[in-house]
């Protein structure tokens, strides 16, 4: 009676230690625990088919697929495992190894199919009973443990789902380059800054800052290069401003930092003594890689709350005085002010606007001023862009034209302007041309001249338009040939070639080295609108174009005056020696259509 008690007894307690903890190692740990008291054990180790860290739920097939688990107590070594085969009736086995060293005694429990536990006693064998009662509590050890597994499993699951979506959440709101908060946390953080500002009547200061010739260390050093040094700069100013304000990368070289709750009395001290440890840091070498590189800033700062300007306005206006800071010199700081960068926001919203307006071109066309000779016949015409803006309807082109060219825009704006003249000569080409038309005069930039494909890129576009060469001319102004006149003079030898003549625009007005003239293939001089205006009645104007004249008559050059308003100036020009004329006088720039009446009628 008293063995059946305490079988009874034993069963019982292991039983009740089941399930006590719902994670897996707690639960065998306990389980193990009371197992050592009860059956007088040694130690008692757990083996499970593993996939790296975590068991899996799979038969166990080989001892060799048993991986250690648990041992109790910790510190045991494990004997090696012992692959106990399933009953046909799904129940447990019990598998039984002496020890050759006679350390003891070895019984191996399969657990549910997917591992097996060892219990080691060291005297005497376990009894039969006990072996017995063991089997439905191993049985039951199995579910629990299987039930742990997927708990455990679920639990790894929803950790993955809620580290992968913190990641998402980070790589939304965080530059991938340097690890620093992004536009859009750095909008809602101004916006966030900027209410509590307007409530507790505190103030904030924003501060724009791009690098100063970052562009040359990347078309020298390569990008690599260039990233190392974005990432060394977002680290310096993060310790710079610290926990008391935010550092944001916009693009490329341009960062932002952020100041929140300033006193009125302590706005232009804490930004002054920040601006202070900036100059320090960037007066020094920074190292990147192998080099040493020497970095400044040009910052632009804007203090809110400013009336009711929004977030997004607050932003510009720091990208304005950033840009007028950048025009100062290298490592300059500039304060927003308005009456000085409202002209500098206009261009730089027409910027923003041209680039959009380049995406698609339908919003540009061509405008053709008629040039003629004394006898009032149409010799040719002049190419001119007009912008066809959907809000602003009094747009000179000179003004987008200076945006285009200070932009580096020109070479987009300028590639379409030659595209869409060869167009044009297209349809030009096909009416019955009087012998006095000659050519389309085209303007291009010095810097669309000085690209090294140049050449072959506006015969491409001859060759696609199918027009005859020799129907179109250039025009260009002397800043076109002083980076390389040698350069300069092998183009307009290959443009000669092909039938295409070149023709210095606006002579007189910009370097006026007479030395290149002699050296370069120029077809014709045209005498700048600033010398015409009023030469009837203005003798200095009357003069300069006198020698200039001469000058083209001595080098065999044609010449044309350009901005001819009146009769008198017409008369004057003829009288001097110009008998070719481009100005009000004889009409404005007329679209396409009108131009191709105008030749079919004459």
């Amino acid at each position: 009676m008293n063995r059946t008690l305490k079988y009874i007894s034993i069963q019982h307690e292991l039983g009740m230690s089941i399930g006590l903890a719902l994670r897996l190692r707690p639960m065998l740990t306990r389980f193990s625990k009371v197992c050592l008291r009860r059956l007088s054990l040694a130690s008692v180790h757990f083996y499970f088919l593993h996939d790296h860290a975590a068991p899996v739920l799979e038969s166990v097939e080989t001892a060799s697929s048993l991986r250690h688990f648990l041992s109790v107590p910790q510190n045991t070594p494990p004997p090696l495992p012992v692959s106990v085969a399933i009953p046909a009736d799904g129940g447990v086995r019990c598998q039984y190894q002496s020890a050759n060293d006679a350390s003891g005694h070895y019984y191996s429990f399969n657990l549910c199919g997917f591992g097996t536990v060892t219990l080691h006693r060291i005297h005497a064998e376990l009894e039969s009973p006990i072996i017995e009662l063991l089997k439905p509590l191993f049985e039951r050890l199995g579910l629990s443990c299987q039930a742990s597994i997927e708990h455990e499993e679920l639990l790894q699951a929803v950790a993955a789902r809620q580290q992968a979506e913190q990641a998402n959440l980070f790589q939304l709101m965080h530059d991938d380059l340097t690890q620093l908060p992004n536009r859009r946390q750095l909008m809602r953080a101004l916006e966030a800054a900027l209410k509590s500002a307007s409530q507790s009547q505190t103030f904030g200061a924003l501060l724009f800052l791009d690098l100063d010739r970052f562009k040359t260390v990347n078309d020298t050093l390569g990008h690599a290069v260039g990233d190392l040094l974005l990432i060394a700069v977002a680290g310096m100013l993060r310790d710079l401003v610290g926990v008391g304000g935010m550092v944001s990368r916009l693009s490329g070289d341009e960062f932002v930092i952020l100041l929140g709750d300033l006193a009125p009395r302590q706005v232009r001290l804490r930004i002054d003594a920040l601006l202070e440890r900036i100059r320090m840091t960037f007066s020094g070498s920074i190292q990147v890689g192998e080099h040493l590189l020497h970095m400044t800033p040009s910052i632009g700062i804007e203090l809110f709350p400013d009336g009711d300007c929004g977030a997004d306005q607050i932003l510009r206006r720091a990208d304005t005085a950033m840009y007028q800071a950048k025009l100062a010199g290298p490592h300059s700081t500039v304060y927003y002010d308005r009456q000085l960068s409202a002209e500098l926001e206009h261009r730089r919203e027409l910027e923003r606007e041209l680039r959009g307006a380049l995406k698609d071109t339908g919003q540009f066309e061509l405008r053709y001023q008629s040039q003629y000779d004394q006898a009032r016949c149409c010799i040719g015409a002049e190419a001119l862009i007009r912008w066809n803006h959907p809000t602003r309807t009094d747009l000179c082109p000179n003004e987008f034209i200076a945006v285009a060219e200070e932009t580096g825009l020109m070479l987009e704006l300028g590639g379409w302007v030659l595209r869409q003249a060869c167009q044009d000569i297209r349809q030009i080409q096909s009416q019955s041309l009087s012998s006095s038309f000659k050519k389309i005069s085209v303007n291009v930039s010095a810097l669309q001249f000085n690209q090294s494909d140049f050449v072959e890129t506006l015969m491409a576009a001859i060759s696609e338009s199918g027009i005859d060469s020799s129907l179109l001319a250039l025009e260009l102004t002397e800043s076109a040939f002083l980076r390389n006149t040698e350069a300069a003079s092998a183009k307009m030898t290959a443009l000669r070639l092909h039938g295409i003549d070149v023709a210095i625009d606006d002579f007189g007005t910009g370097y006026s080295s007479l030395s290149y003239l002699s050296r370069l293939p120029v077809v014709t001089i045209k005498i700048d609108q600033a010398f015409v205006n009023r030469i009837d009645s203005d003798p200095g104007n009357q003069a300069i174009v006198e020698t200039i004249i001469a000058l083209g008559r001595a080098l065999d050059m044609e010449l044309i005056a350009e901005g001819v308003e009146t009769e008198a100036e017409q008369q004057t020009l003829a009288t001097l020696g110009c008998h070719r004329y481009q100005g009000y006088l004889y009409g404005h720039a007329v679209p396409l259509g009108s131009l191709i009446e105008e030749l079919s009628a004459s």
